[in-house]
């Protein structure tokens, strides 16, 4: 029998003994004393106890009642969640809210709940993508190796007969190689920087200089390319913290995908901005764009977003994932602002040095 019930049914028990024993006392005060003062002194002294004894009754079943209905009740409910959540149910949902105790302690059971069920998924999500990180680190390497092997097969078997299409065959070959050593690249960053090995040499430099040496290079590379990049000078000039090689890597990153992405005729658009505590720098493009359901993803771990795009994140998925925490290790923020088909804005901002 449940706890609820047997509760009640003692004090309904409780009232049927006592009450009849009562009057039956009030029958025997009555038959003993012949005196009528002093029968009904007693008399009234056996009412006052039967009224009490009801007064018991009534208050212990009320109690039990409410006892049932804040305590029992929600007793029952946690434990039927807590067997729910044994079995993997975690989407089952608490719902006593009473702004008692027990209410206090249902709210912290069901958040507790909560918790678990979204650091579970989290762990499922995590486990998805080290699944498929796995499988395209997989295709990535495979993909370059085999191109190689094909053409240095055919250097051995002398389909290249002329110094031409020798040239050609090694130019690929070095082009291949080249690929798998930023894939290996990548991922050697990445476990360092999740390590907390890799090593930041971080230098004060004039924002306008430090700008032009990043972008500089790509103007030229530009030049005669079917690219259109424009950037809007003057650079702001103001006293930064900096490790030039890994900023220009992140440089190298975005300028890079924009320009496999852009638009025909392809264009780049750099800015920046003073914004008082920080420098803020844009890279826009007039490319395919990106969808909204990948953006807010771009810079996790291991994501592949859209297929169409996930070439230039990285690879692996992990390209964008190292530029943001190489500039969180220079205390500033990165980010990106897209709609399909409208292009991508990618920006940047790193903290301005505080004068003394």
């Amino acid at each position: 029998m449940k706890l609820g019930i047997r509760f009640k049914l003692i004090t309904s028990l409780t009232g049927i003994i006592f009450v009849p024993a009562i009057l039956m006392s009030i029958s025997g005060v009555r038959e003993k004393h012949t005196d009528p003062i002093e029968g009904a002194i007693g008399i009234n002294f056996m009412f006052l106890i039967g009224f009490l004894a009801v007064a018991f009754v009534l208050c212990a079943y009320l109690l039990a009642r409410v006892i049932t209905k804040r305590i029992l009740l929600p007793l029952k409910e946690l434990n039927a969640a807590a067997e729910q959540i044994m079995n993997g149910n975690l989407d089952v949902e608490i719902r006593n809210r009473y702004h008692d105790e027990m209410g206090r302690f249902s709210s912290a059971f069901d958040v507790m709940r909560a918790r678990l069920k979204e650091s579970l998924d989290q762990q499922a999500a995590y486990e998805r993508s080290r699944n498929e990180l796995i499988a395209n680190i997989s295709h990535d390497l495979r993909t370059p190796i085999t191109s190689i092997r094909g053409y240095v097969e055919g250097l051995q078997d002398g389909i290249a007969r002329d110094e031409q299409k020798v040239t050609k065959y090694l130019a690929v070959i070095k082009n291949k190689t080249d690929l798998l050593d930023r894939l290996i690249e990548d991922l050697f960053q990445f476990s360092q920087l999740e390590s907390g090995q890799l090593v930041m040499d971080i230098r004060e430099l004039d924002s306008r200089e430090f700008l032009e040496a990043m972008i500089a290079p790509f103007e030229m590379e530009f030049h005669d390319a079917a690219v259109v990049l424009t950037v809007e000078r003057p650079f702001p000039s103001r006293p930064i913290q900096v490790d030039s090689d890994r900023m220009a890597q992140v440089f190298e990153n975005i300028i890079e995908n924009a320009k496999k992405y852009a638009g025909n005729p392809a264009e780049i658009t750099i800015s920046t901005r003073d914004e008082a505590d920080w420098i803020r720098i844009v890279i826009r493009d007039n490319g395919i764009g990106i969808s909204e359901e990948d953006t807010p993803y771009l810079f996790e771990r291991f994501y592949r977003g859209e297929k169409s795009r996930s070439r230039a994140f990285g690879g692996a998925g992990l390209g964008l994932a190292i530029c943001k925490r190489i500039v969180e290790e220079h205390g500033g923020h990165i980010g990106v602002q897209s709609k399909p088909g409208a292009g991508a804005e990618f920006y940047l901002t790193l903290p301005v040095v505080k004068e003394d």
